[in-house]
């Protein structure tokens, strides 16, 4: 019976969220998904982090409109992949890691250059200098 209704909850939720999916995304609502992931992402426990990670990355592939890469950035889908995959490697989770940082390098050679050759290593250090920047940033904003 529990494993019904499970079913049941999942296949509704999955409908609900194609549905709502299936509409276009607003720049802003992006954006402060983006936010609300990215503070995940850093303040929360690894798996609280992957679970905002994933759906963030589920809402920037679902919509890849020009307005929307032209408010959010054509990299910010690698960035989520990158910070996902940095989650996994945390969590010894290194399948799954190796799987989105190909989609990170791929995401970002086809939105950002398709001519440059880009490294994992590259976008890693890259995502990891946004990231230490972003915390310095705070860092200063709370002394002052």
């Amino acid at each position: 019976m529990n494993m019904i209704i499970k079913s049941t909850l999942i296949v509704v939720t999955a409908i609900t969220s194609n549905f709502s999916l299936a509409n276009n995304i607003s720049p802003d609502f992006l954006l402060n998904e983006i936010d609300i992931s990215y503070k995940k992402y850093v303040y929360s426990s690894l798996e609280v982090g992957i679970y905002a990670m994933e759906s963030v990355i589920r809402l920037q592939e679902s919509d890849r409109s020009s307005e929307l890469l032209h408010k959010t950035g054509p990299a910010s889908l690698a960035l989520s992949y990158l910070r996902l995959g940095l989650l996994y490697e945390k969590l010894g989770l290194n399948k799954d890691a190796d799987k989105v940082f190909y989609k990170a390098v791929t995401s970002y050679k086809s939105q950002v250059t398709d001519s440059e050759n880009v490294s994992l290593i590259e976008l890693k250090k890259f995502v990891v200098g946004i990231d230490a920047s972003i915390a310095a940033n705070k860092n200063s904003n709370k002394d002052t």
